[in-house]
């Protein structure tokens, strides 16, 4: 086998976990498998995978070897797909990671429809409000709330989110319902941190187009979307959060919206993938459908 074919073997290895898993899939006797993983060790002078009668996985240079495998195998299927006459439809794995609150309220009830698409891009869907190494992670895209800048990676602002203030009708029962920003200092919040320096997010408002930030009292934090809203729900403090997110807990009762008269300043999106010159089909398409199904919905 060349270089190309081997590697094409080991990814399947990989991602199926088995060498019976990847002579299935490539239509390949077992021993022939074998023999390209035996071919790459030599040539490499390293041990890629650790064998069981169960199980194969990868070393720490088998997973390094993997990443850049699955990098050269798109790049050659990009570069045969924009010269071929009858363009390609992309396929492959693209692992992607979102905020939880878009990925329930925004992101995945659109995908059916990305997927009946490019039936054969493989989804693989991380949900997570922490911060994520694209690169050690294997994660071929993020989609996250906020500004970002790290220059090592493309951060791309695809639009711009609404935000709600809301609270319980226990919580505002106890505490009464804020009217202006000086009403709403003396409330207690279920505040949201993130990042690796565990920091607060802030309030941000805009009454008469003048930008105003607020730190709230916590009467708790978290830095977990779902416990952020149950939370709220508990009565703990006043959330500010993402309309999309908060909205049908307001249309139910669930919470009561406050402040409507004051203008909240919209959420940024943020799209982040490693700088590449060149990104995989793969990734490509998907990150100009979310920009535009967030673009469409929510402009910058």
């Amino acid at each position: 086998m060349d270089r190309l074919q081997t590697m094409q073997v080991y990814v399947h290895i990989v991602e199926g976990g088995s060498f019976t898993h990847a002579a299935q899939a490539l239509q390949l006797h077992r021993p022939a498998v074998s023999k390209a993983v035996q071919q790459l060790e030599q040539e490499l002078g390293i041990r890629l995978l650790n064998r069981s009668t169960r199980k194969v996985s990868t070393t720490a240079e088998g997973e390094e070897f993997y990443k850049r495998c699955l990098e050269v195998l798109a790049s050659v299927n990009d570069t045969f797909a924009s010269f071929s006459q009858q363009r390609v439809l992309p396929k492959g794995r693209l692992r992607f990671d979102v905020a939880v609150t878009l990925a329930k309220a925004i992101i995945i009830p659109a995908l059916p429809a990305f997927q009946q698409k490019y039936p054969q891009i493989d989804l693989v869907l991380g949900a997570s409000d922490h911060p994520v190494d694209l690169i050690s992670g294997g994660v071929d895209c993020a989609v996250r709330l906020g500004e970002h800048k790290d220059s090592s990676i493309v951060a791309r602002k695809i639009g711009a989110i609404p935000m709600v203030t809301c609270g319980s009708p226990a919580y505002l029962s106890r505490h009464g319902v804020p009217h202006t920003l000086d009403d709403l200092r003396r409330h207690k919040a279920v505040n949201f941190f993130s990042g690796r320096n565990r920091r607060v997010m802030e309030w941000a408002f805009c009454p008469g187009g003048e930008s105003v930030t607020l730190k709230l009292d916590s009467g708790i934090q978290t830095d977990d979307s779902e416990a952020f809203l149950s939370c709220g729900l508990a009565g703990f403090g006043l959330l500010q959060g993402l309309r999309p997110s908060l909205q049908p807990y307001i249309s139910s009762g669930q919470l009561i919206e406050v402040l409507q008269n004051v203008a909240t300043v919209p959420k940024p999106v943020s799209i982040m993938y490693p700088s590449r010159t060149h990104l995989p089909t793969k990734v490509r398409v998907f990150i100009d459908w979310l920009s535009e199904l967030i673009g469409r919905q929510y402009p910058a």
